[in-house]
């Protein structure tokens, strides 16, 4: 048997082949050790392996088939018709195919049964339905995509140690105890405990979220009790991170779900619930154990389908609050019209043969019709997918449609730091040297953008002790620098540095003053180096100068030996180390002065200061060592280092940050003016994220860092990592505005608090660490150029140019969308209450119903369906970023809007009824369907085609011959005769009046006189009906164009800006060219019940008049009303973002007085707890100590601990 291995070294324990393998659990605590704090020859034992000749290719079988593949699972895609059936699973879609079946049954069993014709109606609300399952299906088809990025992070092939033999194998087979080999360029493939780690250098931004590569180790380091924990082990690699250099040995402790990659995975795949959401964490707390992935199977709703309500965005939840309503409604209306009906026996006028019952039947199926808004969820799809193409304009790409008005109701943006408010490329902002301050402008890795000046602006390329520090710091430095094609756009080339990303922002530094690696490189050769590790803080390379520094390249550097063969000493690290290292200091000149203690501990508050700014400060040193070097080429890296760092001259200080986007600071404060609280979650340490957030206003200068920012450990005080209760979660999110050091699991967890409180929150980020809020908020903002496919995938909208100011312009975006979404929801609301309101004036009143089913699906459908779209791109009112966002449970018909809709219903009933009235006495000379098929009517009114009264001239009664002989065939009981019957008239015989002569009147006596006698007469009567509709039809259509105008505004006249809505326009023409299309065109308007032929031209005016009294009155109803209507309340900027009012399910703020009606109405909120912040925020900090202060934090960045992980 192998002898234990040792720390660092390369043999390794061998398990005895008969022991019983089984797989430590993730975290499992061994002498209350977790695995990164064993050390490694226990780690090996316990996974029964060898580090020198690895696991037997019979035993990485065996445990492959035991514990599965390393992959991580994937939930089943539902599938373009499972999609398509979900969309049909609605109230409101069910109330249509109801109608669809009610009607299609009655039709069927009519006289007209075997007619095309008379499915048309069950046809067409077929079709409206199909259309919209259909286009919301294909909108979200590739929704889910989260976990196949997941997937294709991992490296396909990996070496590995099998039977003593490196190889190279497939990811996916690795196991648990399998020995892995990294290096530069490799993809972790599992997480591993690292045996061996030579200048290993991971970058773990897929996790943490920050961009600075972790050096690794193999060190065991057991954290000291209340000290803040790392979110990453040192001595652990991650599956899926990228390794950036160095080389390194790992036995694999993890696989497939069972990573921390994995964890993530199943944060995306588990139950949206509060229990279910975030995973219990692994026994004993362990900091690399990954969650336990979540069993619990996907919701399953109606038939089956996957349950896509716990998904819902506001606008959807409110949507199916109203179809439930509308539900109830029509089906209230249309029994109660049905039993009013039939108990006064109405009948049809056109077929009065028809029993009473089967007539209200058809009745009923019309009201359904008239009831049910068929265009609404089409009219909500078109809006919104409208929405999604011009927020394209924005920079935005919306994935999920119900994203756009939800992002317009967002109350909170949950923002990380790193690549979404800053830019996530290191930049030097600052430096110091010769005692003199600097600043470096630009930002990013382009060289040529920006400078060094001194405080006064002047430039400083050319000052000796600046080009000293630079020069020291590249020569000390392994990344280069240089120009490359962009892969998204051939045509421009991008700077791009490629190395240690810590060093990037000194060698795009060096450059701006004329300094570049590779000449630097040519003119002074390196030939020692010593890597950075965790115990010296520094790095430390050699050059040597082989000819002069002058001639090789000028201008000379002042601190490089100039000697022949000389040798020069670059020192780069941590400043309290390196000073305490150091006798002299460059001055303004670049000659070495001595360095007193006295101005060490200037230095140090220099450090402080730029610490205190979020800034990452590095010292740069140096030493001329001669043409000798002080040891033996074959001695220990430690007794190198040793030789050569001491009497050190310091050169200068380095300050870098990773900077705020341009406008972001901006963007904050229009988010505050719009009622949308900023919370920034990132994994730096608090200190860098206070900074941060104060240089961009999350935390103003009127707010103290100790209320609203926070250490993620107080959140899940103590080793075992369990969250405190929802309650103190909740009262701690309600005010914090920065939240530090933050795991995966964290940012969840902050957004189901701010779910729990009522809040409609966005999250933005760009890593693999995001994904699960992402997922979880109810909208997840990813960013196009640095994001993750990951977070991608989990997202409802991407920012394609990575800005966090076009979350405002989207917000902005999303609120106009949503106010066109409450007009055409008023407007078609309106329309159908009308519908449903003449048809039941018709009914109770027994006047002719006046409009058939096929005709309302007409004009909802195609005359008003262009307007209502229309109303969802009308511009923004000037106050709506003032606004506060609309609380999470608001209704989309508010109950202002509900007494507009009544009374624009009513006043468009009342003006198409009466206009019908009229008709019908202008064309049947009656009102009521007894007087209009009256079998003792005697006349029928029309008016003549050029006549400008009605002439009532056509007599309905006939004349017949008849004979008072029984034996006549011509006899009838009731002839009249001149002697008998005073009908004649005077000085005429019958053969005056009858107007049927027969060719043998021997018999004749006399006359009978026939109420409904004349043909004329009768299809007088029959036509006079369908003129009448027609008519009215023609006014409704007219009036309803008219009222698309009015309803632009809520509050402004029709004569405001009328047309400054092209699309309104628009649709306003093809309405019209729908209505002359549908009334000139042969076949379709037989087929609709339109005769416009026979109205006259008098028809018309009618129409026109009835339209105009029903927009006059609308435009009256709105000046009165708008004095009324519920505004929302403006957004106080001057007030902390903790103290935006929304509604939520509590009782109101104590501000509130019991006696204020309006007052309550209007602020039911919850105001922030500040009490917690004082109290129970310092009780939390005084027992787990998690939190630091500011000036502990600057005082750790002098060590180099805070080295932004």
């Amino acid at each position: 048997m192998a002898p234990l291995v040792t720390e660092g070294s390369g043999m390794g324990h061998k398990a005895g082949s008969s022991a019983v393998i089984t797989e430590p659990e993730e975290g499992s605590v061994h002498g209350g050790l977790r695995i990164h704090e064993k050390s490694i020859q226990t780690v090996v034992g316990e996974f029964q392996s060898d580090v020198d000749n690895g696991l037997s290719a019979a035993e990485a079988a065996k445990r492959l088939e035991e514990n599965g593949r390393n992959e991580l699972d994937k939930p089943p895609s539902v599938s373009l018709l499972t999609l398509f059936l979900i969309q049909l699973n609605s109230v409101i879609m069910y109330l249509l195919m109801a109608a669809v079946v009610a009607s299609a049954a009655i039709k069927a069993t009519g006289p007209d049964a075997s007619s095309f014709i008379s499915y048309i109606d069950s046809i067409a609300i077929s079709i409206i339905v199909l259309i919209n399952a259909t286009i919301a299906a294909v909108t979200e088809k590739n929704s889910n995509d989260a976990l196949e990025a997941l997937s294709s992070l991992q490296s396909p092939v990996t070496t590995v140690l099998r039977d003593g033999e490196e190889i190279s194998v497939e990811s996916a087979t690795l196991v648990v105890g399998d020995i892995v080999k990294l290096g530069t360029g490799n993809v972790v493939p599992a997480d591993l405990r690292l045996i061996t780690a030579n200048d290993l250098r991971v970058n773990e931004m897929l996790l943490t979220g920050e961009p600075e590569d972790v050096a690794k180790n193999n060190k065991v380091k057991i954290a000291t009790p209340g000290s803040p924990e790392k979110l990453t082990a040192d001595n652990m690699a991650f599956s899926s991170c990228n390794v950036k250099a160095g080389a390194g040995v790992g036995i694999v402790v993890a696989t497939g779900m069972k990573t921390r990659v994995g964890s993530i995975a199943a944060l995306l795949n588990g139950d949206s619930s509060d229990d279910a959401g975030t995973p219990a964490p692994a026994a004993g707390g362990d900091v690399e154990a990954p969650a336990v992935a979540s069993t619990k199977q996907k919701k399953t709703g109606c038939c089956g389908l996957p349950d896509t309500k716990a998904g819902q965005s506001p606008l959807q939840e409110n949507l199916e609050k109203l179809a439930v309503q509308l539900g109830y409604m029509a089906i209230a209306v249309c029994i109660a019209v049905f039993i009013v009906g039939v108990a006064i026996g109405t009948k049809d006028p056109e077929q009065p043969d028809t029993p009473s019952w089967l007539f209200m039947v058809l009745v009923a199926v019309t009201l359904t019709v008239a009831a049910i808004p068929e265009g609404l969820p089409l009219c909500v799809t078109i809006a919104l997918s409208s929405g999604c193409k011009s927020m394209l304009d924005e920079k935005v790409l919306m994935r999920k449609i119900a994203a756009v008005e939800t992002l317009g109701s967002a109350s909170i943006i949950c923002t990380d730091k790193t690549g979404t408010l800053t830019e996530g490329k290191m930049t030097l902002v600052k430096m110091h040297a010769g005692s003199e301050d600097f600043n470096v402008t630009g930002k990013g890795f382009d060289p040529t953008v920006g400078a060094v000046n001194d405080i006064s602006g002047s430039p400083a390329n050319s000052k000796p002790a600046v080009r000293a520090t630079l020069a020291s710091a590249l020569l000390c430095s392994n990344t280069t620098l240089q120009q490359e094609q962009d892969p998204e756009n051939p045509d421009v080339k991008t700077w791009v540095p490629r190395g240690n990303s810590s060093e990037a922002p000194l060698v795009v530094g060096a450059q701006k003053v004329g300094l570049t690696f590779e000449e630097l490189d040519g003119a002074l050769p390196r030939v020692v180096e010593i890597p950075f590790s965790s115990s010296r803080k520094m790095m430390v390379t050699v050059t040597k100068t082989p000819a002069g520094i002058a001639s090789n390249t000028p201008p000379p550097l002042a601190h490089v030996s100039q000697e022949p063969d000389s040798h020069t000493v670059h020192v780069k690290g941590a400043p309290n180390y390196i000073l305490e290292k150091c006798s002299h200091m460059l001055d303004a000149d670049g000659k070495p002065q001595p360095l007193s203690q006295a101005g060490k501990d200037e230095v140090l508050k220099t450090v402080d200061n730029l610490s205190s700014q979020a800034l990452r400060v590095l010292a740069i040193a140096t030493k001329s060592i001669g043409t000798k070097l002080p040891f033996d080429e074959d001695a220990e890296t430690d007794d190198k280092f040793s030789s050569m760092v001491h009497g050190l001259t310091l050169c200068g200080l380095c300050a870098s940050i990773d900077p705020e986007r341009d406008g972001v600071k901006d963007a904050v404060r229009e988010s505050r003016e719009a009622g949308v609280r900023v919370v920034m979650i990132t994994g730096d340490y608090l200190g860098t994220a206070i900074a941060i957030a104060k240089n961009i206003n999350i935390i103003r200068e009127n707010e103290s860092p100790e209320e609203t920012a926070s250490d993620c450990g107080a959140l899940r005080p103590g080793k075992g990592g369990k969250y405190i209760a929802n309650e103190e979660i909740d009262k701690m999110t309600a005010h914090t505005s920065v939240f530090a050091r933050a795991k995966p699991e964290d940012k969840l967890e902050i957004v189901k608090s701010l779910q729990r409180q009522g809040w409609v929150s966005a999250m933005t980020g760009d890593g693999v660490n995001d994904a699960p809020a992402l997922q979880r908020a109810e909208i997840g903002v990813a960013m196009g150029l640095e994001g993750t496919e990951v977070a991608k995938g989990a997202s409802d909208m991407i920012l394609t140019d990575d800005n966090f100011c076009s979350i405002v312009k989207a917000i902005e975006k999303g609120r106009v969308i949503y106010a066109g979404i409450q007009k055409f929801v008023s407007f078609i609301m309106s329309v159908h209450f009308a519908e449903v309101m003449q048809i039941f004036l018709c009914i109770v009143s027994s006047v002719p119903v006046m409009r058939q089913p096929l005709q309302i699906l007409f004009l909802i459908l195609v005359t008003d369906l262009p307007p209502s779209i229309a109303l969802g791109f009308e511009p923004g009112e000037p106050m709506t970023m003032k606004r506060k966002p609309r609380p999470k449970t608001q209704p989309v018909v508010m109950p202002w809007m509900w007494r507009g809709i009544v009374a624009n219903g009513m006043i468009l009933t009342v003006c198409i009824f009466c206009t019908y009235i009229v008709c019908l006495w202008a064309y049947a000379g009656a009102f009521l369907s007894d007087d209009i098929t009256d079998e003792k009517r005697t006349q029928c009114a029309i008016w003549e085609n050029h006549a400008m009264k009605p002439t009532l001239k056509i007599d309905c009664a006939t004349w017949n011959p008849c004979s008072t002989n029984s034996n006549s065939t011509m006899f009838h009981e009731e002839c009249a005769t001149w002697m008998s019957q005073a009908q004649y008239v005077n000085g005429k015989t019958w053969k005056d009046l009858v107007t049927n002569t027969v060719k043998d009147d021997s018999d004749i006596t006399g006359a009978i006189w026939t109420p409904h006698g004349d043909k004329a007469c009768d299809l007088c009567i029959e036509t006079s009906i369908r003129r009448a509709r027609t008519a009215a039809f023609i006014s409704l259509v007219w009036a309803e164009n008219l009222r698309a105008y009015t309803s632009r505004s809520f509050e402004e006249g029709v004569w405001v800006k009328t047309f400054a809505n092209p699309s309104m326009n628009k649709a306003i023409l093809m309405a019209q060219a729908a209505l002359y299309t549908a009334l000139f065109l042969p076949g379709l308007n037989t087929v609709l019940g339109l005769y416009v032929y026979e109205i006259h031209w008098w028809g018309w005016i009618l129409a026109a008049m009835g339209a105009i009294m029903c927009m006059i009155f609308c435009e009256i109803y709105k000046m009165v009303s708008k004095n009324f209507i519920g505004k929302e309340g403006l957004a106080d900027e001057s007030t902390s973002p903790d103290d935006v009012s929304i509604n939520v399910i509590g009782e109101p703020s104590p501000e509130v007085s019991k006696g204020d009606k309006d007052s309550e109405l209007q602020a039911m909120s919850f105001s922030s707890p500040k009490s917690f912040s004082v109290s129970s925020r310092k009780s939390i900090d005084a027992s787990m100590q998690v939190r630091r202060s500011t000036d502990l934090t600057a005082k750790s960045f002098r060590d180099g601990s805070v080295s932004m992980q």
